[in-house]
């Protein structure tokens, strides 16, 4: 038969939009160094990345 799917870890980065100020929330791969995003609010494209806090990355709008 087929072997099992290793499911590849996962992690929440919650970020600020610094257009808006809402916080957004995407689950991305764990050691993903950089990821594209856009404000759920205002819909400002954003680069985030990890922080030095575990959940709460830095964003740039685009």
């Amino acid at each position: 038969m087929s072997e099992a799917i290793q499911a590849r870890p996962r992690v929440t980065a919650e970020w600020l939009c610094t257009r808006c100020g809402v916080t957004n929330r995407q689950f991305v791969l764990a050691g993903t160094p950089v990821i594209e995003d856009r404000c759920v609010a205002c819909h400002a494209k954003h680069l985030i990345w990890p922080s030095d806090r575990p959940v709460r990355w830095n964003s740039e709008a685009k």
